[in-house]
């Protein structure tokens, strides 16, 4: 939801997070496993000591799942000098360091959890306030990983990035390499996430098949924001839990796993591994899939067909996200007044939203035009309703995001820094009033629209990420209900920067098919329905 009045400003709230985090982790996305789904808080050392050895007899460590990582309800209280003890009923040593030191003998890291806030999400003992002695006491227990969710805490920017500030500060003076998790569940994350930790979640807990399909949406709009050192988390990887029920089907279990590779996700398996089904067990292991999801470039992917695959359709007092479609003289949807109804205001002529930086955080969307009482900025700012369209360097800013150009991730909106545009990107305020954009040099035009036409739901999409080959891995996902051939089109290919008639090298990363086809049109067809998916690799070929 779009909140008018918050008076958290994330650009100007560097200064909460001026120091890096130091420990030279992540440089690809954290793969492992994480006691959540399966166990939740069901677990005892002796349990989790059978999943480490199921990790390893089952071949997942060497497929490098080399995280084992520890969620909520360990923890029980904190002694009279304020550092924590561990539930001696479930962990008999009161600590957590003989858990960590069977997991480093097995050839494994060692992952646990804390939260920002007072308590955990399960009543257990907080980080705030005991930052450094926490830190220090993980440190001392030969701690790896730490995820800190953001229960009983403050829910805005200002607080939050403050908040996982001092964090990452205590983790850097205990000295120790610990990767730090960020789990706070929104998107504004994302452009300050580097500065905080190696990854940090972007939407909220997954649970099912349609919290999978929410968290893609919302990872739509952040690939710029991906890299080496910190990933966008779109929650954990969902099979059966330890009593053998299964949170979603096993084919969405491997459309997931698609998904989560060709968006350079953390690889965190939160199910059952010592009795897992066959099918589940062989999407795990699948040294092709893991291979894209971990390869070194580190560019995450980004959505080249199709749209929302929920139903994010919502009236004009609510935040729609600005999209891109083919431009058309005759859709009144696709003109803009510019100054209207104030300022650097962009008001679209047919329905009378204004472009808006969503939450003064990441996305941009189509909004309500507001003038009076402040937004999210300030009780008297309106930096996230103001952009900026130069006609000469063809850059549109904002300046909520001083230094960064808005451009588009297929069809979607977003900010990366202006120095990474690539030759020939360009936008332009046309004379008949649209806002025209071209990717790159030869790229179609498109133009922005705020048609009310709802998104497809039940939709299927293409999805493709650049690997350090240059080959490109494409995602075809059908979330329908019916099988669909899905087809990446010349404006898919376009948007690959790939030439109509380049020779191409197809490999299914699942059956090992392969076959050679011309850039322009390329459809796989009967993808199964709800939940199918199909995952390749497009390679030039070199005559």
């Amino acid at each position: 939801m779009k909140c008018i009045t918050k008076l958290s400003l994330l650009g100007a709230l560097s200064a909460a997070s001026v120091l890096a985090l130091d420990n030279g982790l992540g440089r690809v996305p954290a793969m492992g496993y994480n006691s959540w789904y399966d166990w939740t808080c069901n677990m005892d050392e002796k349990q989790l000591r059978d999943t480490v050895d199921a990790m390893v007899s089952e071949g997942f460590v060497e497929l490098g799942y080399t995280y084992f990582n520890l969620d909520d309800c360990w923890s029980k209280g904190r002694y009279a000098n304020g550092s924590q003890y561990a539930d001696p009923a479930h962990f008999p040593s009161a600590t957590l360091k003989p858990l960590a030191d069977y997991a480093h003998s097995k050839g494994m890291l060692f992952g646990t959890y804390t939260d920002r806030g007072t308590q955990t999400c399960g009543g257990r003992p907080g980080a705030e306030g005991y930052e450094q002695i926490d830190a220090d006491t993980y440190a001392s227990w030969d701690v790896d990983y730490l995820k800190e969710d953001s229960c009983h805490a403050p829910n805005d920017p200002k607080d939050g990035f403050a908040m996982y500030g001092k964090m990452r500060d205590a983790l850097n003076k205990t000295g120790r390499p610990i990767y730090f998790s960020l789990c706070g569940w929104e998107s504004w994350y994302a452009p300050q996430g580097q500065q905080l930790g190696n990854s940090w979640r972007i939407g909220p807990d997954d649970t099912n098949w349609h919290g999978v399909l929410t968290n893609i949406d919302i990872n739509a709009n952040l690939a710029a924001y991906a890299g080496p050192g910190g990933w966008n988390d779109p929650c954990l990887l969902l099979a059966e839990e330890w009593s053998g029920t299964q949170r979603q089907t096993e084919l969405q279990t491997r459309a997931q796993f698609n998904m989560w590779a060709v968006m350079a996700s953390p690889l965190l398996i939160s199910a059952n591994v010592r009795n897992m089904s066959a099918m589940n067990k062989a999407t795990y292991k699948n040294a092709a899939v893991i291979a894209v999801n971990q390869d070194p470039l580190g560019k995450q992917g980004v959505r080249l067909v199709g749209g929302n695959l929920v139903d994010t359709h919502v009236s004009h007092a609510d935040n729609i996200p600005a999209k891109l479609a083919p431009c058309n003289n005759k859709d009144k949807s696709q003109n803009w007044d510019v100054n209207t109804p104030a300022s650097g205001y962009f008001k679209n002529t047919a329905t009378g939203v204004c472009l808006n930086v969503d939450d003064c955080g990441s996305d941009v969307i189509y909004f309500e035009c507001v003038t009076s009482g402040g937004t999210c900025c300030g009780s008297d700012c309106y930096k996230n309703m103001q952009f900026d369209v130069d006609n000469v360097t063809g850059h549109m800013t904002s300046p909520m995001h001083p230094g960064q150009c808005i451009t588009a991730l297929g069809a979607t909106i977003s900010f990366v820094s202006c120095d990474t545009l690539p030759a020939g990107s360009k936008w332009t305020y046309t004379p008949n009033g649209a806002l025209m954009f071209v990717a790159s040099a030869g790229a179609p035009e498109m133009c922005l629209s705020a048609s009310t036409t709802p998104p497809a739901t039940g939709a299927t999409n293409v999805w493709g990420r650049v690997l350090s080959t240059k080959a490109w891995a494409l995602v075809f996902l059908n979330t329908g209900a019916a099988a669909a051939d899905i087809t990446c089109d010349a404006e898919c290919f376009a948007q690959m920067n790939i030439t109509a008639g380049t020779k191409l090298a197809v490999k299914d990363l699942w059956s090992g098919a392969t076959s050679t086809i011309s850039a322009g049109n390329y459809t796989v067809p009967a993808v199964a329905a709800e939940g199918g998916s199909v995952m390749v690799t497009l390679t030039p070929v070199t005559v």
